[in-house]
């Protein structure tokens, strides 16, 4: 039944907009017009922002594409892309990434006065607000893991300067204890590119320690 709805979603859109529309795993839509497919990556345009940046998105995070054309086309990742995924971006790798981009860019949900820091403990990932002077932390911060995710939302651009990633994540709420809680993360942006960045690299870092947890492979 869902997956019925989704394509009626498709259908809907496209006649409505004439644009190309990309199907996530998680069935969220995302309507783009396409301008590069790789073996590893998407390429597009924001229908809303034609003229505006680039973005990109691993295809590892896409189930189809149904093109302005009425053409699609479906992703599927097989264990030989898998591990040329893993050998291009390893998790140490997209830790780092993860890292300098929200300690760049990322800020509390109010305020650009008060900027996030980001750093990890094992796998899971520490952030803490800083104070005005960004030299003392407001708080010790909330650890989030990042392997039980809810929901992915979508960036939502409220200016060329102003963006919010949204995310349902599990968050440690006793850290002696190991108690887990559900959490909305809001996280506001200095840069509607940025934004999408970092919720990608938070997905293909989700994707990364699901693997990680089946297979039992180390990084």
């Amino acid at each position: 039944m869902k997956y019925i709805y989704v394509l009626l979603m498709l259908f809907s859109i496209s006649n409505s907009f004439g644009q190309d529309i990309i199907l996530m795993k998680d069935s969220e839509l995302v309507q783009a017009k396409i301008i590069k497919i790789t073996s590893d990556i998407i390429q597009y345009n924001r229908c809303d922002n034609l003229d505006g940046p680039f973005y990109e998105m691993p295809t590892s995070l896409i189930e189809k594409i149904n093109f302005e054309n009425g053409t699609e086309q479906y992703f599927q990742v097989n264990e030989e892309k898998k591990n040329s995924e893993a050998a291009n971006y390893s998790l140490a790798e997209t830790k780092e990434f993860i890292i300098k981009t929200i300690n760049e860019h990322g800020y509390e949900e109010d305020t650009f006065k008060r900027r996030y820091r980001a750093s990890f403990e094992g796998d899971f990932l520490r952030l803490i607000v800083m104070r005005k002077d960004e030299i003392e932390p407001s708080h010790k911060g909330i650890l989030y893991d990042f392997s039980n995710v809810y929901k992915f939302q979508h960036v939502s651009k409220r200016s060329d300067q102003l963006a919010f990633v949204n995310i349902f994540v599990s968050i440690v709420k006793n850290e002696k204890k190991m108690k887990f809680d559900k959490h909305k993360l809001i996280m506001r942006i200095d840069d509607p590119d940025k934004a999408e960045s970092i919720l990608n690299a938070l997905k293909y870092y989700n994707s990364l320690l699901l693997g990680k947890s089946k297979s039992g492979d180390k990084f």
